[in-house]
C-alpha cells in the first residue's frame, strides 16, 4: 500500500482566532504545556459565543441537574435543594430536575459562582469552537462556564488535570496564576502536589475578549469583581505516558506469554527466565514507532460528537434536490489515506474503511474542509464522476454514519 496522505485540518483557524493577536506557532512552540500565557483582545469578540440571553434561555430550557448545573461560593456548593427542586417523572418513577428561578439569582446576588459544565453540548457557536480544536489537539475538548455577579471566590486556589483556555466572554475577573508545585501532577497520584506559598507568578484583571492560557497542574485562583462576569473554559484533555501503557497492556492480551500466570512457585531461576520473556516481548512492541500507532489508533476510535438532521439522516437512500445540501464530515479526527490496488482506506469511527479509489475525488474535500454542498462536490469530480454517481456516493457514505446532512446556509 503506498504512503499515507494526511488531511489537514482547520484546526489552526480556530485557535488563531483564540489568541489573536498571538500567533499560534509562536504559542505553540513558547507557551503549550510550558507556561501561561495572557493575550490582550478586543472587547467583544466572544460575545457570540454565549450572549447572557442565551444563557438565560439554556437555563429555562434544559433539564440541567446537579452536578453539571452547580453554585459554588468560597470553594463550597450551594445545597442542591436551595436552587433545584425535583418532581416525579410520571410512571416510570424518574426524577426530573426543576429550577427555582428566585432562589438561583437569589444565591448569585449573595455572591455564588453559577457553573455549568460540556456547555459546548448546548450552544451551537461553542460547541463548533471545540469541535475545530479537537481537529488540530487530536484530544477531546471541554468547555464550561462561570458567571458570577459579587466578589466572593467560586473555587479556592486549585490546580487542573487539563491545559485551559480562559475566554473573558463579557465582564472582568481578576486573576492569580501560580507555578507546578509538583511536575505534572495526577488527579489518582503517589503523592500530592502541595499548595504554593509565596506571590502568584502572574496578577492580573481579564477584561472582555481576554486570553488566559493555563498549563495543567498550574495553580490558579479567580475572583469578580462586582459586576456582571462571564467567561468560559476550554479544556484540552492530554495523553500521558500512563495512558500509553494501558494501550500496550491491551495490545498485550493477544501474547500468550502476558496471559500466562505469573510463576509464584517455581525457582529463582524460572522466575527470572519469565521475566525475561515478558521484558522481551514488552520492549518488542514497544519500539521507535509505538508513539505514532497510539496516536493512530486513539484518532481511529475517537467518538464523534452527536449530528442529526431529521427526518433526511433518517432516509439515506435518497438526496434533497437541491445542490446546496451541506455534506458535513463527521469523523472526529484528521483522515489519513492510504490507496493501492484501485481502492482508497482509511481509519474512522474505530473501524478501517475501503473504498474504490475514484472515491477519493470527494473524501479528499469532504476531509479538508469537513463541509460541502452537493455542488462543491460535484465540481470536485468534473469530468470524474457525474452528479448521479456522487449523489449515490454521498447516500452510502450517510447509510454508514460517515457523514450527515444540513443546510447550505449554516455557518
Amino acid at each position: 500500500m503506498t504512503a499515507g496522505t494526511r488531511t489537514v485540518a482547520p484546526g489552526p483557524a480556530a485557535l488563531a482566532r483564540i489568541l489573536e493577536p498571538c500567533a499560534p506557532e509562536e504559542f505553540l512552540a513558547s507557551s503549550w504545556g510550558v507556561r501561561f500565557l495572557h493575550v490582550r483582545g478586543r472587547a467583544g469578540r466572544f460575545a457570540r459565543l454565549m450572549p447572557w440571553e442565551k444563557l438565560s434561555e439554556i437555563l429555562r430550557r434544559h433539564r440541567l441537574d446537579f452536578p453539571r448545573l452547580r453554585l459554588v461560593r468560597d470553594g463550597s456548593p450551594a445545597p442542591v435543594s436551595s436552587y433545584l427542586r425535583h418532581v416525579a417523572g410520571g410512571r416510570r418513577g424518574t426524577s426530573i430536575p426543576r429550577l427555582k428561578p428566585s432562589e438561583l439569582t437569589k444565591h448569585l446576588r449573595e455572591g455564588a459562582t453559577l457553573v455549568l459544565d460540556a456547555v459546548d453540548e448546548l450552544h451551537a457557536p461553542i460547541e463548533g469552537l471545540a469541535e475545530e480544536l479537537e481537529l488540530f489537539f487530536h484530544e477531546h475538548v471541554q468547555v464550561n462556564l462561570y458567571a458570577g455577579w459579587q466578589t466572593s471566590r467560586g473555587f479556592d486556589l486549585h490546580w487542573d488535570d487539563h491545559d485551559v483556555f480562559i475566554l473573558q466572554v463579557t465582564g472582568r475577573k481578576k486573576w492569580s496564576v501560580y507555578g507546578m508545585t509538583r511536575p505534572h501532577p495526577l488527579v489518582a497520584d503517589v503523592e500530592r502536589a502541595e499548595k504554593p506559598t509565596g506571590k502568584p507568578l502572574w496578577d492580573g484583571v481579564l477584561e472582555d475578549g481576554d486570553l488566559l492560557y493555563i498549563p495543567r497542574g498550574w495553580w490558579h485562583v479567580a475572583q469578580p469583581l462586582a459586576e456582571p462576569t462571564l467567561h468560559l473554559t476550554v479544556g484540552v484533555h492530554n495523553r500521558t505516558g500512563l495512558d500509553l501503557l494501558r494501550w500496550l497492556a491491551e495490545r498485550l492480551r493477544a501474547s500468550e506469554t502476558f496471559r500466562r500466570d505469573l510463576p509464584r512457585t517455581a525457582s529463582p531461576s524460572a522466575r527470572a527466565a519469565h521475566a525475561e520473556r515478558l521484558r522481551e516481548e514488552l520492549f518488542a512492541e514497544f519500539d521507535a514507532a509505538t508513539l505514532e500507532r497510539f496516536f493512530a489508533e486513539l484518532d481511529a476510535r475517537a467518538e464523534p460528537r452527536a449530528r442529526l438532521n431529521l427526518p433526511r439522516d433518517a432516509t439515506p437512500h435518497t438526496l434533497p434536490d437541491s445542490r446546496h445540501t451541506l455534506v458535513r464530515l463527521v469523523a472526529p479526527r484528521p483522515l489519513e489515506f492510504k490507496t493501492a490496488g484501485g481502492a482508497v482506506e482509511f481509519d474512522a469511527l474505530k473501524r478501517r474503511w475501503r473504498f474504490a479509489d475514484e472515491a477519493l475525488v470527494l473524501l479528499r474535500p469532504l476531509a479538508e474542509r469537513r463541509a460541502c454542498t452537493v455542488a462543491e462536490l460535484c465540481e470536485e469530480a468534473r469530468g470524474k464522476l457525474d452528479e448521479r454517481t456522487v449523489r449515490a456516493f454521498v447516500c452510502e457514505l450517510l447509510t454508514h454514519g460517515l457523514v450527515s446532512l444540513g443546510d447550505g446556509d449554516e455557518g
